[in-house]
């Protein structure tokens, strides 16, 4: 069993607390104490509470490619197809939508601060670096008139609302994802917003 870091221990509490409290609400020194941690040992790992937003931001976007494997979609030129594009984006929209509902507290911070301005712009670059193959199949799609004539960044930030959206309603009603019939209601609820 390995034993937690110090700066894992403050990421987690500070998951926790901006949450629950927000930002503003939330000071240094209550991190620490929910951390079990000296002051002094959090601004070690972060030296500001703005240094330890992005730091948390860009950790969970890092777990949500390694875990989704955002790869998949990653299509060659003769597979961008509608079926193909498709397929690739309901593997990982399947991934994603199951990534969110198996980390609420995770999900609830980037439904909160994603689009938020603590967010600094060069983090948000390191972020669209993680995620290219999901923007290049968006041109690919949207080039071959797969999916609608709107830019790429409106199409992911409309999918991305819709899958919010949806995961907000499944934690308060786990049990209708177990049912297929609903997925794929949902999935193709997502995918009209996308497609012509």
């Amino acid at each position: 069993m390995s034993k937690t870091s110090k700066r894992d221990q403050i990421l987690s509490s500070a998951l926790t607390l901006f949450n629950e409290q927000g930002f503003d609400k939330t000071p240094t020194s209550a991190i620490s104490k929910h951390a079990s941690v000296a002051t002094g040992t959090l601004f070690h790992h972060f030296k500001t509470k703005e240094e330890l937003i992005n730091a948390l931001y860009l950790e969970i976007k890092l777990e949500i490619r390694d875990e989704t494997q955002p790869d998949s979609m990653k299509l060659p030129a003769d597979r961008v197809t509608y079926e193909g594009v498709q397929q690739a984006l309901r593997l990982s929209w399947q991934s994603l939508m199951n990534w969110m509902l198996d980390n609420p507290e995770k999900f609830r911070f980037m439904a909160q601060f994603g689009e938020s301005a603590y967010i600094s712009s060069s983090t948000r670059e390191t972020v669209s670096q993680l995620f290219q193959a999901a923007d290049s199949l968006f041109e690919a799609a949207i080039s071959a008139g797969i999916f609608r004539a709107l830019p790429s960044s409106l199409l992911t930030s409309l999918m991305g609302s819709h899958m919010f959206a949806s995961v907000n309603q499944l934690l308060q009603h786990p049990e209708l994802w177990q049912q297929d019939t609903v997925q794929d209601e949902l999935f193709a609820s997502c995918w009209g917003l996308l497609a012509r």
